[in-house]
């Protein structure tokens, strides 16, 4: 963590080397975070590098209200949702379940999950953010409630009702057949 001093000797450095500090010190990490919205490596990167772009760009904006960490991951997290919001990533993700669904299961097998995967996939996808988000750290990166709750910087009671409200939305989609918890 920066203490203020810390913080004002890196925001007076020239753009590219605050560039090259938040890449040394917050890179894995933030990596990390967009990885557990996108579940893909190359995706990750390219976000990753859209992210440091911005920060460029935008560094001068940065008004000290928030903890300079807390101002990045921010950055990211909203990239990560432009992300997910956007039709290239619906089909990518769509492809990418088809593939994993297809190792050592009969044909007949492959083509049923394939589709309870697309369904489940596109339920989740047409969730509003807020809940689409919970589901995919809880279900798919199995984040416990205090680190989605840390993560997406709101209190724990919010991500479980966004939790609940989101798995029943879910069921409502998908006609309560494949949710049971």
């Amino acid at each position: 963590m920066l203490d203020a001093e810390q913080l004002d000797d890196v925001l007076s450095k020239s753009r590219k080397e605050i560039i090259e500090y938040v890449y040394d010190q917050f890179g894995e990490q933030i990596k990390r975070v967009i990885f557990t919205y996108v579940k893909n490596h190359a995706q990750t990167d390219d976000i990753f590098q859209e992210f440091l772009i911005t920060v460029y760009h935008k560094i001068n904006t940065y008004k000290g209200k928030s903890k300079f960490e807390t101002w990045l991951y921010r950055i990211a997290v909203n990239k990560c949702k432009d992300y997910l919001r956007s039709p290239i990533h619906r089909l990518f993700k769509h492809n990418e379940q088809l593939e994993e669904s297809r190792i050592d299961l009969s044909p007949e097998n492959k083509v049923y999950l394939a589709e309870i995967e697309i369904d489940i996939v596109e339920a989740i996808l047409s969730l509003p953010v807020k809940y689409r988000e919970v589901i995919v750290l809880r279900f798919y990166k199995t984040f416990s409630i205090k680190e989605i709750s840390e993560t997406l910087k709101v209190k724990e009671s919010t991500v479980k009702t966004r939790l609940s409200r989101g798995k029943k939305k879910i069921q409502l989609i998908l006609g309560g057949d494949y949710i049971e918890k």
